[in-house]
């Protein structure tokens, strides 16, 4: 992701390491600018956010998102 001189940059906790972002991201912005598994969900605040939900989330400063994959196994 690429940011313009003069944005306004936002702290955003990522699976527990830091990040900054620009302000009014989307949670489907920011999605779209990593790498992800087939298989995973996103949590806001300890709040399960649904994929349909992901362009109307903003992320704000000092949110905490985790994104957890599924993995099979027996």
């Amino acid at each position: 992701m690429e940011f313009a001189i003069g944005m306004v940059m936002v702290q955003i906790i990522l699976n527990g390491h830091k990040k900054e972002i620009q302000e009014n991201t989307t949670l489907e912005q920011f999605l779209s600018g990593i790498e992800l598994p087939k298989f995973y969900v996103v949590e806001k605040n300890m709040q399960i956010i649904y994929k349909e939900n992901f362009a109307n989330v903003i992320l704000k400063n000092g949110d905490n998102v985790e994104i957890a994959t599924f993995c099979g196994g027996g």
